[in-house]
């Protein structure tokens, strides 16, 4: 499970993602949008590990994609990294750890290398 500001997320076994709670900006993806969702909706299939900003969501598949979806990225995952191994959310960044590397970007803004850590 996962939580920030105003949603949840769950991450299923059979690699569902379920989540409910405020969606003004789509952290929620089409579940509830522009109102509070009050059921828990499906939201994204096939993840592995999740993570949940103040108003936008990421997830890495079980294939190792990480995807995102809420503010200034839209309702629509959108593919991030190919491979990731881990993912981490705040108020309006996230971080993730992809071939090596930690990576760090605001919502819907271009990845930075931050550092490499082999």
């Amino acid at each position: 499970m996962s939580s920030h500001t105003g949603h949840a997320l769950i991450l299923k076994k059979n690699g569902e993602v379920l989540g409910t709670g405020g969606n003004i900006y789509g952290p929620l993806s089409h579940h509830g949008y522009g109102d509070k969702a009050i059921s828990w909706g499906k939201i994204f299939e096939g993840a592995s590990r999740i993570a949940s900003g103040s108003s936008h969501s990421v997830a890495i598949r079980q294939d190792g994609s990480l995807w995102s979806w809420g503010r200034n990225i839209g309702l629509e995952p959108k593919l991030i990294f190919e491979k990731a191994e881990a993912v981490a959310a705040s108020s309006s960044s996230t971080i993730a750890l992809s071939e090596g590397a930690l990576w760090q970007w605001d919502r819907g803004k271009i990845p930075i290398r931050v550092i490499a850590c082999e």
